[in-house]
């Protein structure tokens, strides 16, 4: 699992680096990867965020051919990997792990008890993300106005390096950045991921996405299994996890919910390796004699 984390923290750094230089990389010519990650073009491949697509549909537009086949395109993604966007791709997903892994290493015993006692709510906590998104829709339509691009924080990210190169000033550029900023230090101070968790409208729909998986079909799962599990009043796999999920669990984390980072596998090794990643579905354990 550390190769899995390497891997991971490389892509995330390659993505957050990409898309600091798109813009001077299109303008030299290069031009297989463009827009942003609200709408992206990878080497004729088109991916959307699922949620412009449906912001448009609520403004009482046509969803245009290429953004309805790249929001198609993201949606099946994370149908079969599981929102793995959010862990290997999301700008703010990487900034909020560092701020989190930050948090986590300063925090009081306290704060570590708090986080236990609260994983057991992830349907309130669903609940909560699909009310911001459903608000930000009635907003669309009453003011006709994108509101929910706003609380759209990869894509929001992605196109501050876009006003850099048109020259916007630096009040514009602050302005993009506020909010990204303000939710990490709410996030700092709190020590819990709060945007990722209660929040974020793109985690409804990939997530939704990703729970839709029929539970015969292949697609990229976590498993438990209970009889490897060596763990005797310590739960370190729901400790690694920075969005509070119980992995210790038949069937492993919710996929809804999950983000397939890893780092409950990571923390899972040495304990007996009873989380492992899983392509096919997890057939029933035999029961011991």
């Amino acid at each position: 699992m550390k190769f899995y984390t390497l891997a991971r923290r490389c892509v995330q750094l390659a993505v957050l680096a990409l898309f600091c230089s798109l813009p001077w990389i299109n303008e030299a010519g290069l031009r297989q990867i463009r827009g942003s990650l609200f709408s992206l073009d990878f080497f004729g491949v088109s991916f959307a965020d699922p949620v412009a697509a449906l912001q448009v549909a609520a403004g009482g537009e046509l969803i245009a051919g290429p953004l309805l086949w790249g929001a198609a395109c993201s949606l099946i993604l994370a149908l079969v990997l599981g929102r793995v966007f959010c862990s290997w791709v999301c700008p703010y997903g990487f900034l909020s792990e560092l701020v989190h892994r930050w948090a986590v290493r300063v925090a009081t015993g306290s704060a570590v008890a708090r986080h236990k006692s609260i994983s057991k709510h992830q349907g309130k906590v669903f609940a909560a993300k699909v009310f911001v998104l459903l608000a930000g829709l009635l907003l669309v339509i009453s003011l006709e106005y994108p509101v929910v691009n706003v609380l759209g924080m990869p894509g929001e990210i992605s196109l501050v390096p876009v006003l850099a190169w048109q020259g916007a000033g630096a009040s514009v550029l602050l302005t993009a950045l506020v909010l990204p900023v303000v939710a990490l230090v709410l996030e700092m101070a709190s020590g819990r991921r709060l945007w990722c968790r209660y929040v974020c409208p793109q985690s409804v729909l990939l997530g939704a996405a990703a729970w839709c998986l029929p539970a015969r079909a292949p697609g990229l799962r976590i498993v438990w299994k209970g009889s490897q599990c060596d763990c005797r009043g310590e739960v370190p796999c729901r400790a690694a996890c920075s969005l509070q999920l119980t992995p210790r669990r038949t069937g492993g984390p919710g996929r809804r919910d999950c983000t397939a980072c890893g780092d409950c596998l990571r923390a899972c090794e040495s304990r007996g390796g009873a989380l492992r990643w899983n392509i096919f579905p997890q057939q029933p354990e035999k029961k011991k004699e």
